[in-house]
């Protein structure tokens, strides 16, 4: 009788088992053509799929993998998850619990503005509580950014809370957002950044003349981690402090940031070498610096460095940098060094590029040290150069 009874239950297993697989069982393929169709009319761009599948346990859900979003594929995710309030189906708007997006790709493209999110029919937008991110990769030619997962928590009317952190742990933000028809407010953007702190406040326009604009406060964060996510060589260490203001125009990304480098040393020059040799250009070797301040202006691609003033024990430079759009450095320096007759002052000229810089005594340091050579060997040159410093008239602007 036990036999019986425990073959019996086995053949109830076997049957319960089987009637749940059967949803997986149901080819969702022809599902597929209708599905992009739809989706390509909301996205208004191309939307391609590889499979699909319905889950009825633990939870209802539509599991699809491969999919393709643009002409180019701007936008691919390995697998897209959506839950659905099961309520829903039977009383009030329908209502996705969870979105899941994993193995995300961005293309550079999508980095434009976008023609604002898909609406049901009736223009009534279908709800959505939670949507998650996993493995976010940006496939930028240049920037070299971590992967990245977030989650966004969209609670009553405009208010969205955002989790955002890479992979790596070096950055770690918390968004206090509100989605509004016409624009998206970040109110409040607080988190680590390799090492430091950031906080902003952004917003977007989405209106005919997209527009971004807003504040952002950095604190003590590496440079050097920085500058190599954004496929930059590391040629500035040091802690960064900088508070900005900027705002996206017709010509491009505009910014205001008076900024601060404590404790690093810069790769490429070696300014104390800069009175060494009359005529010829300095290139190669490293400037410490105990601080390095000054005020970032961007006007679309061309940046100026203003008000610059570096200190280390033996030297002092303070100037000007224009930085053009093919990265050719010009402008003018005035350094303050440590010599034997006292502290010398010599101006010099930018030349090269952000990866080859060279610095150039100018025309008034070289008039200023023959002059003091001709009076009075000697201490005569180290009072001839500071004298061709004040010829030269450079405004230092480090006191």
């Amino acid at each position: 009788m036990w036999k019986r009874l425990r073959r019996t239950l086995l053949v109830a297993v076997v049957l319960l088992a089987a009637a749940i697989a059967v949803p997986f069982l149901v080819p969702m393929s022809p599902l597929i053509p209708e599905l992009e169709r739809i989706a390509s009319a909301g996205l208004k761009r191309p939307v391609s799929m590889h499979d699909l599948r319905l889950h009825l346990v633990p939870t209802p859900k539509l599991v699809a993998t491969g999919i393709s979003i643009g002409r180019r594929a701007d936008v691919t995710i390995g697998e897209l998850e959506i839950v659905p309030e099961v309520v829903s189906f039977f009383s009030g708007p329908f209502t996705i619990r969870t979105i899941r997006a994993a193995r995300v790709e961005l293309q550079p493209s999508v980095l434009r503005p976008g023609r604002g999110l898909p609406r049901g029919q009736g223009g009534e937008a279908i709800a959505v509580r939670r949507v998650l991110l996993e493995q976010v990769v940006l496939r930028h030619p240049e920037w070299k950014l971590p992967p990245l997962d977030a989650d966004v928590q969209l609670g009553q009317g405009d208010d969205v809370q955002v989790l955002l952190r890479s992979r790596d742990g070096a950055l770690r933000v918390s968004v206090q957002a509100s989605l509004k028809a016409d624009a998206v407010e970040l109110s409040s953007v607080k988190g680590e950044l390799y090492g430091g702190r950031i906080a902003a406040s952004v917003r977007a326009s989405l209106g005919n003349e997209k527009e971004v604009a807003g504040k952002v406060a950095l604190t003590g964060v590496d440079l050097v981690p920085l500058q190599q996510a954004f496929g930059k060589a590391a040629s500035l260490s040091g802690r960064l402090k900088a508070e900005g203001i900027f705002a996206t125009q017709p010509g491009g990304l505009v910014l205001d940031a008076p900024f601060e480098v404590h404790g690093g040393a810069y790769q490429g020059v070696d300014l104390s070498k800069a009175g060494d040799s009359a005529e010829q250009p300095v290139q190669g070797g490293t400037t410490t610096f105990e601080q390095l301040s000054g005020t970032l202006e961007m006007r679309g691609k061309h940046m100026r460095l203003n008000q610059l003033c570096l200190r280390s024990p033996g030297m002092a430079a303070g100037g000007s940098v224009q930085i053009a759009p093919d990265r050719t450095l010009s402008g003018k320096l005035d350094l303050s060094m440590a010599k034997t007759g006292g502290l010398v002052g010599v101006p010099v000229s930018l030349g090269g590029t952000t990866s080859q810089p060279s610095f150039t005594p100018s025309k008034g340091y070289v008039i200023g040290a023959v002059i003091g050579t001709m009076l009075l060997p000697g201490i005569g040159t180290t009072l001839g150069a500071s004298a061709g410093s004040r010829l030269e008239g450079v405004a230092s602007g480090c006191k």
